[in-house]
C-alpha cells in the first residue's frame, strides 16, 4: 500500500472547503436578499395618508394644543400609547409601562425594539420626538394671536407620525437591527426640554449605553426636497453615516449651526452624538394657523422613508460616531471659513509658469470626516469638470481604495495618475447622496 500524503491536523480535503465556503457565500447573498426584502416591505408600508392621518388626530382642537401637564397634552400621550399596542414592542417606561411620569403629570411615552445582535444590542440608538405643543399660547411661546388653540400640526404632530410609522413599518415588517433602538415621544420639550431633560437624568434604561440619538422635530413642511440634519459634527464620521440611504427627491442640508432648540440638546450634553432632522420654519411657527392642511404629506413619506434607511444603516454598523467636542464652537460662521472655495478658474487661464493640473481638482480635509476630503476648487476645462464634479463634493475612496487623509488622499492620487489610468473611479457625496463618478482621462495626460 503506497504512502499517502498526509494532511495538517484539522484540514479538511479541498473540495469540501470550496463546497463550504460556496454555500458561506450563498448563505449571505440570501440573508441579505432576504433583508432587502423585509426593507423594500417596511418602505412599501409607510404610506403619506396614515401619516397625514395622525397629524389630523394629533392636530385636533379636542387635544387643545397638547399643553404638557393638561388634559389635552395627557390624551395626546394615550393616542401614541394606543397606536403602540398594535406593535409587539417593548414598553421601556417605568415599571414595565410605556410612560415615564414626571413633574405635574407630564409623560414621556417609551418603546424599545431590541437588537438581534448578542454584543451590539448593548448599544442603543434613541429616535425621539416631542408630542407637545403650546396650547392657546402665551407671550412667552406663541407669536400671535394668544388665546386661540396652537395644533402644532408641523410642530410636532408631524414628527410623532413620522415615528409611529416607522414603527410599525419596523413591526409589520419583522426588520431587527443588530443594535437597540429606543423610541422616545417626549413631553414638555415646549417648556425647556423638560421631558428629553428628565430622561437623560433619570433613565429607563441603561444610559451609557446611549450610544447616538436622533431627534426628528418639524418634518411636516419638506420644499425643494431640502432636509436639514443638524449636528452631524457631533461624532467623527457622522455625516458619511447619514449619507446614502435616500433617494432623489430629497438632499440633505448638513448645517453646522447647534443650540439648545429641540430634544437633541440633552444628549449633546451627555456627550452623545446626534442629528436633528428638521425641514425648516414657516410662517406658520408657534401660531395658531400650523394645521393639519398645510403639512406635506409626500414630504413627511420621504423623511420617513429616509428615517429607516438610516435607522437600518446605524443599526447595524460595527462601530458608531465617537463624540466630538468641537462641535460645541462651531457655527455657520466655522462653516464658511472651512469650506471657503479657492478663486475659480479655468485650463485655459492656468499660470504658464505653472504645470497644468492633470485631474483638476483642489481639496481640504475635514477633521470632523476622517477618511475624507471635499473639493475647494474644480477647474474648467480638466477632466474632472467634464466628470460633473463640484464645489464642496465629498470623495470617500478612489477606485475602491479608502485613505485616512489629506496626504494619503494626494499620495493615491498621484500614484493613479503616474499610472497612466485611462478612468478614475472616485466615491463622491453630494448633499447626502452617494455615487460613483467615473473620470475619463486623456489618453496622453
Amino acid at each position: 500500500m503506497p504512502l499517502s500524503r498526509r494532511r495538517p491536523f484539522g484540514t479538511v480535503p479541498p473540495a469540501v472547503a470550496m463546497l463550504a465556503t460556496a454555500w458561506l457565500c450563498l448563505s449571505a447573498e440570501l440573508a441579505a436578499a432576504a433583508t432587502n426584502n423585509l426593507l423594500n416591505a417596511a418602505m412599501d408600508s409607510i404610506t403619506s395618508d396614515e401619516l397625514y392621518k395622525h397629524v389630523e388626530v394629533l392636530a385636533d382642537d379636542v387635544y387643545e394644543g397638547r399643553y404638557a401637564g393638561s388634559r389635552g397634552g395627557r390624551a395626546a400621550s394615550q393616542y401614541i400609547v394606543n397606536e403602540l399596542r398594535n406593535y409587539n414592542l417593548t414598553p421601556a417606561g417605568t415599571n414595565g409601562d410605556y410612560l415615564q411620569i414626571f413633574d405635574d403629570d407630564w409623560r414621556n411615552v417609551l418603546v424599545l425594539q431590541p437588537g438581534n445582535d448578542p454584543e451590539l444590542e448593548k448599544e442603543i440608538i434613541v429616535v425621539g420626538a416631542h408630542y407637545d405643543h403650546v396650547g392657546r399660547g402665551s407671550t412667552d411661546t406663541s407669536y400671535g394671536p394668544t388665546g386661540r388653540i396652537h395644533n402644532g400640526a408641523d410642530d410636532n404632530a408631524s414628527g410623532v407620525a413620522v415615528m409611529l410609522e416607522t414603527i410599525e413599518a419596523l413591526s409589520v415588517s419583522g426588520l431587527h437591527t443588530r443594535r437597540s433602538l429606543l423610541f422616545a415621544f417626549w413631553d414638555g420639550e415646549e417648556r425647556g426640554l423638560r421631558g428629553s431633560r428628565h430622561w437623560v437624568a433619570r433613565p429607563t434604561l441603561p444610559a451609557d449605553r446611549v450610544k447616538l440619538a436622533i431627534t426628528i422635530d418639524m418634518v411636516g413642511r419638506l420644499r425643494d426636497g431640502q432636509l436639514y440634519v443638524l449636528g452631524s459634527r457631533s461624532g467623527f464620521g457622522m455625516r458619511r453615516l447619514f449619507s446614502g440611504p435616500l433617494d432623489d427627491s430629497l438632499w440633505l442640508d448638513f448645517d453646522w449651526e447647534v443650540s439648545a432648540n429641540s430634544d437633541h440638546w440633552p444628549f449633546i450634553q451627555r456627550r452623545v452624538p446626534v442629528v436633528l432632522l428638521h425641514t425648516g420654519l414657516h410662517r406658520d411657527y408657534h401660531r395658531p394657523s400650523d394645521d393639519a392642511e398645510k403639512v406635506n404629506r409626500e414630504g413627511m413619506r420621504d423623511v420617513a422613508h429616509y428615517l429607516m434607511g438610516v435607522l437600518m444603516k446605524a443599526g447595524n454598523e460595527e462601530r458608531l460616531p465617537a463624540f466630538r467636542e468641537m462641535v460645541r464652537r462651531e457655527s455657520d460662521h466655522t462653516q464658511q471659513q472651512i469650506e471657503r472655495p479657492l478663486p475659480r478658474i479655468s485650463l485655459r487661464q492656468w499660470p504658464s509658469n505653472q504645470p497644468k493640473p492633470r485631474l483638476g481638482i483642489s481639496w481640504r480635509e475635514d477633521k470632523a470626516e476622517p477618511g475624507t476630503v471635499f473639493l475647494t476648487r474644480v477647474v474648467e476645462g480638466t477632466p474632472a469638470a467634464a466628470a460633473n464634479l463640484e464645489l464642496l463634493d465629498r470623495i470617500y475612496s478612489v477606485n475602491g481604495e479608502n485613505f485616512t487623509d489629506e496626504a494619503a488622499f494626494q499620495s493615491l492620487i498621484a500614484r493613479t495618475l503616474d499610472d497612466q489610468s485611462p478612468e478614475i473611479e472616485l466615491l463622491v457625496e453630494r448633499d447626502g447622496h452617494v455615487r460613483t463618478v467615473r473620470v475619463r482621462m486623456p489618453s496622453s495626460q
